[in-house]
């Protein structure tokens, strides 16, 4: 604006006409729309499960079970794909433990398909692959599924409250006729 101001001083003096007075008259107005919109928060970067996921993302790929526990919420129940529900950060760590001693995670995809935030909680759920290699050897392994998650924000930061991961069910058979 200081730019437009200034450069306006340099021009001899004229009379504006009727669209250059109204166009003057709504730039500041544009002007005042367009730093709204860039000082309201990013819905994406603000998401609970956004922050959740990441920070679950770069901890599983890490395989490091005390970064992948630091995403959960002190009383957050997990139910891994095919395992035995785990209740509390030191149960969900040892879960985790027992994967990552026996495996390195060398994929890992998210993929939302959904999410509804509502104050300090929101609700999320979508898909997930996984690639992981054996520790003892042999070819890597693959995993696909679904999730629903519930994260909560304590204390500022988005953490999971809920997390329920699913295997992708084998196709239905076709009866034959």
């Amino acid at each position: 604006m200081v730019a437009v101001v200034g450069l306006q001083s340099s021009i001899p003096h004229r009379t504006p006409d009727a669209e250059e007075s109204i166009m003057h008259r709504q730039l500041p107005i544009a002007a005042a729309m367009l730093l709204c919109i860039f000082a309201l928060p990013s819905q994406a970067s603000d998401s609970g499960t956004d922050q959740a996921n990441t920070c679950w993302r770069k901890a599983f790929r890490a395989s490091d079970a005390d970064a992948t526990a630091a995403c959960y919420a002190a009383d957050a129940i997990m139910w891994p794909p095919g395992g035995s529900m785990a209740m509390g950060t030191k149960a969900i760590r040892d879960s985790y433990a027992r994967f990552f001693a026996d495996n390195k995670v060398t994929n890992v995809d998210l993929k939302r398909l959904g999410e509804k935030t509502v104050g300090t909680d929101s609700v999320g759920w979508g898909t997930y692959s996984i690639t992981y290699t054996p520790k003892a050897g042999g070819t890597p392994k693959s995993e696909s599924g679904r999730y629903t998650e519930l994260s909560r924000q304590i204390e500022g930061r988005w953490v999971y409250v809920v997390d329920h991961a699913s295997n992708e069910p084998p196709p239905a058979s076709v009866p034959k006729p």
